[in-house]
């Protein structure tokens, strides 16, 4: 088919400037980009701007697994520390935070594998070497627990955590001595440490100085951000130090849920009693007996025990008399059945039968002070009486 030449022309006008454009468009592309692909300043920018999205990505997975850990999710808090780990092997928190991670996994080997790892790569890494000292505990290596603890101390001198660590582990050992000039040789960096006051009352009351060990629960108590989290140790130094009105205080300040535990009851309705509020005390341990019962939770040894002698006290002679006798079958190798009931039985009259269990209370406790006074009051009346039963009042 023929074409005019006006319409070649125009096709060809067209194909120039289509070549044209395409030509210009190639040269600004390699003005701009070059002509050879990317420089090397590009090459470079394009690493530093992946490390960067790299080290952003892993600082949120690391935030997320702390998270996890806090938590308590564990496996999804290894998941995501390991993609740290992976982006990043050489990265020492990534490292610690994953022997965290299975250390709380009960993963002791691989725990204490990534705790080694993580001081390898920081030297200067307190925590590394803390964290390698609880391992050594979880296995029972109190020693070499104690060497790692002595060693994060050193590189952070003023970390109240590493010296609770070290000390408590001394405690452990049984060397409440260097425990004790451990702290005093560290003082002057915890001055006002609730937690170094709680540790020296321990260090006290391990060398039976009960009265020291209960001022330094008090000043812990006082010094402490949140005081609850003492009370309860309070309450317990007040009482094994006989101070019934500073254990009272304290048991006074406890939740609801804590107090009407029934340690914490007994403890309470032996302080009640020794106070002079002893029908006090009884009517609540009856009290919670009666609750027990509705609950079927059933009544405890130590139970019987506080309310048989508060009862005792008081003149309940029936509750007193319940006490001993489930003492006695519960325990027949325990003095204090045979004691309650001898000290009945002297009381009622019945010095024969009085003698003979308090006898037998004392052959089963002969470091025990109580049988003993009360066996010879009960052998002394009995003398006074020519061993003559009173009629009536024995049971």
């Amino acid at each position: 088919m023929n074409q005019s030449p006006c319409f070649v022309y125009r096709r060809a006008s067209v194909g120039f400037s289509q070549l044209a454009c395409t030509f210009l468009v190639t040269a600004f592309a390699t003005t701009i980009f070059g002509c050879g692909g990317p420089t090397k300043t590009g090459i470079e920018a394009r690493k530093v701007a992946t490390d960067r999205f790299n080290r952003v990505g892993g600082a949120v997975a690391s935030d997320q697994a702390a998270q996890a850990l806090d938590a308590g999710q564990f496996k999804d808090a290894l998941a995501q520390i390991d993609r740290v780990v992976v982006a990043f092997p050489t990265d020492p928190k990534a490292r610690l935070m994953r022997g965290r991670i299975t250390l709380e996994m009960g993963r002791l080997e691989l725990a204490m594998t990534e705790f080694k790892n993580a001081a390898q790569l920081d030297p200067s890494c307190a925590e590394c070497l803390y964290y390698q000292g609880v391992v050594f505990q979880r296995w029972g290596r109190d020693e070499e627990a104690l060497k790692e603890y002595a060693a994060a101390l050193t590189t952070e001198p003023t970390s109240t955590h590493y010296l609770l660590a070290q000390a408590e582990t001394l405690l452990v050992l049984g060397r409440a001595e260097e425990a004790k000039a451990l702290i005093d040789d560290t003082s002057c960096h915890f001055e006002f440490s609730s937690a170094l006051a709680h540790l020296r009352s321990e260090i006290a009351t391990s060398e039976d100085d009960l009265a020291q060990a209960l001022n330094f629960m008090e000043l812990a108590v006082t010094l402490a951000p949140n005081p609850s989290i003492y009370q309860e140790d309070l309450a317990l130094v007040a009482f094994h130090a006989k101070e019934w009105d500073r254990c009272l205080t304290a048991l006074a300040t406890l939740s609801a849920k804590i107090m009407d535990r029934d340690d914490m009851l007994r403890i309470r309705a032996r302080c009640l009693a020794m106070t002079g509020r002893a029908l006090e005390a009884r009517d609540l341990l009856v009290a919670f007996e009666s609750s027990a019962e509705g609950k079927q939770q059933g009544i405890t040894l130590e139970h019987d025990l506080a309310l048989g002698y508060i009862a005792w006290m008081v003149g309940d002679i029936e509750r007193a008399d319940s006490c001993a006798r489930r003492l006695m079958g519960r325990n027949p190798k325990l003095s204090d059945g045979y004691l309650l009931k001898g000290m009945l039985l002297e009381r009622q009259g019945d010095f024969v039968n009085a003698v003979k269990l308090l006898t037998k209370a004392a052959e089963l406790a002969p470091n025990r002070r109580l049988p003993r006074e009360f066996l010879l009051r009960a052998e002394a009346a009995e003398i006074a009486l020519g061993g003559v039963v009173v009629v009536g009042m024995a049971r």
